[in-house]
């Protein structure tokens, strides 16, 4: 039958929607009207504007040759197509966005909805109520709309991804950042970076003597052990590299590579045991880039995928260099703290002599430098013959912690070392005469001290005299353990004008005692009470008061639990019998 036979042989109610022809003509909808046959019986100038077809061609056609959706399997139009379903079941349907096929064959995005219209038969007033007659589609262009939606979830996944990465970013420096441990923070490093930058991660690191070293390395499914035999010393940079470690240790730039792109050279050991390494791994995607900070390399963080189909694009690039950066700066800071911790330790150290052992005492002393460089170089003691056979002790602590307070430290120890040789008068009036002299050639500000002096008088006994300038209290020892602060004391050194004058102390030492000197940094821990660490000290020192000199002073250090975060200073002295 022809189209136009079709269209002559309807029946009345084949012309649903034509008993309005203005109303439907004048929608800004396209309006498809179709009988319950699903031929065309309405046709508005939007559905042409939309479509393509006239209205002489779309009449009396059957709808699906019209209206037709493009399906992913691109199958020919069918009379059961959901488009026609509403004549079947009566029930309105709609989609956001389908795609039908244009008049001239390219396609349109459009939303539509259906909805069924009942023949005028006794009790039909209520939906459902009579036969479908038919049905009005109503079509909207969703393009547009489609367009400005994917535009919005575009930018949204874009924010969401930029906030992803910047908070990826932020965490991680925080971590790397809470610590100057080199071998700490390359440890976090890979760990942090996967899963998040791919599927493992490995840190190749410059040694300052010219070495190579993977110093560490992560895998989402190797274990423990397996990673542990991938790290270790690597073979030397190359002079003229090739391979992509090495150009990116040689030259400071990122490269982003295929796992195959490391393919080994026989004169370039480097780039096989990366190579080798790349395989271990199963890469796909790579990314090198340096460690790098104040124009200088580090070395290198490489992060890759195992899984096909990942990579490394501008956005995850930026991300890698940008965590790379940071890493290379807190490397920076990590090699300046270690530089300045072993400068002002050796520095202090170098002026901590030998003590001497007159007249069978027995001398010990112990020095902890602090945890931090910036805390070490402020704590000493000295010990040292006198005129007239006595011997000096002293223990002190310059305010500052850093490589100038222990040279400020140095010139206190030397002063006060001469001035006590040279005035051979009784402890407080050498520290008188130091305040005096510090103020006058020296660049310290304030510091706490205390200077004894130990000798045997011609009963065969010891004496001690002693003055304390702001220092904690010497505590002496005795063989059965009883314990005794030294409680006198004045102000401490550096501004004669509040001194206030220092008291001198008198005591005799009985045999087999212990003489204790100690800076604060044995007692004072953040978050402790002072008392409490004072008597924790007494009872230690009690437990401990008959072991060799030597013992005792190590014995304390491990029972104090120290904190670090002050250097620490002991001084013993212990009576022959």
């Amino acid at each position: 039958m022809s189209d136009q036979e079709e269209q002559m042989s309807g029946q009345p109610h084949d012309r649903v929607g034509a008993e309005h022809p203005g109303l439907v003509e004048a929608m800004n909808s396209a309006i498809v009207a179709v009988s319950a046959s699903g031929r065309v019986t309405a046709w508005n100038p939007w559905a042409r504007h939309l479509l393509g077809y006239t209205s002489e061609e779309a009449l009396g056609r059957p709808v699906e040759r019209i209206l037709h959706r493009v399906t992913e399997d691109d199958l020919p139009p069918r009379p059961d197509c959901r488009i026609l379903r509403v004549l079947r079941t009566g029930v309105p349907d709609h989609a956001d966005g389908d795609s039908f096929t244009h008049r001239d064959g390219h396609a349109v995005t459009l939303a539509w909805s259906s909805a069924p219209v009942y023949a005028d038969e006794p009790g039909a007033e209520e939906r459902g109520g009579g036969a479908v007659a038919g049905a009005v589609i109503v079509l909207q262009d969703a393009a547009e709309r489609l367009r400005i939606e994917r535009e919005q979830h575009d930018r949204m996944e874009q924010a969401r991804r930029a906030n992803s990465r910047l908070a990826l970013v932020a965490e991680i420096t925080t971590v790397l950042s809470s610590t100057l441990d080199e071998n700490e923070v390359l440890r976090r490093l890979v760990r942090l970076s996967v899963p998040a930058l791919g599927d493992w991660a490995e840190v190749d690191l410059l040694i300052p003597d010219g070495r190579i070293e993977r110093v560490a390395a992560t895998h989402r499914e190797l274990s423990p052990a397996d990673i542990a035999r991938l790290e270790g010393p690597l073979p030397p940079l190359p002079r003229s590299p090739r391979g992509p470690l090495a150009r990116v240790l040689h030259d400071g730039t990122t490269l982003v590579i295929s796992g195959d792109d490391a393919r080994p050279y026989s004169d370039e050991p480097l780039t096989a045991a990366q190579h080798e390494f790349f395989q271990t791994m199963d890469a796909h995607s790579v990314i090198i880039t340096p460690l790098a900070a104040r124009g200088e390399t580090y070395g290198a963080l490489t992060v890759g995928y195992s899984r096909p189909g990942h990579g490394y694009g501008p956005d995850e690039r930026l991300v890698v260099e940008d965590i790379a950066r940071r890493t290379g700066l807190v490397l920076s800071n990590a090699r300046l703290y270690t530089t300045q911790r072993n400068t002002a330790e050796a520095m202090q150290r170098s002026l901590l002599t030998p003590l001497p052992q007159p007249d069978d005492l027995q001398l010990q002393a112990r020095y902890l430098p602090a945890a931090q460089a910036s805390w070490v170089g402020g704590d000493w003691y000295d010990a040292f013959p006198l005129a007239g056979g006595a011997t000096g002790l002293v223990i002190g602590d310059i305010m500052g912690h850093d490589l100038h307070a222990a040279s400020r430290m140095a010139q206190v120890r030397n002063m006060l070392r001469a001035l006590a040789w040279d005035l051979a008068a009784p402890p407080s009036t050498v520290l008188e005469r130091l305040d005096a002299v510090m103020d006058a050639v020296s660049d310290a500000e304030l510091a706490t001290a205390v200077f004894a002096r130990v000798e045997k008088t011609a009963a065969g006994s010891w004496h001690l005299r002693w003055c304390n300038a702001g220092h904690p209290p010497p505590l002496l020892i005795t063989y059965d353990g009883t314990t005794t602060f030294l409680e006198e004391h004045g102000m401490l050194l550096g501004n004669p004008g509040l001194t206030g004058g220092r008291p001198d102390g008198i005591c005799e030492l009985p045999a087999l005692s212990t003489l204790l000197l100690y800076t604060d940094g044995l007692i004072e821990t953040r978050g402790t009470d002072l008392t409490d660490s004072l008597t924790g000290l007494r009872r230690h020192s009690a437990h401990l008061a008959r072991l060799p000199v030597a013992a005792l002073c190590d014995q304390l250090l491990k029972r104090m639990e120290l904190s670090g975060e002050d250097d620490v200073a002991l001084l013993a002295l212990r009576v022959p019998a």
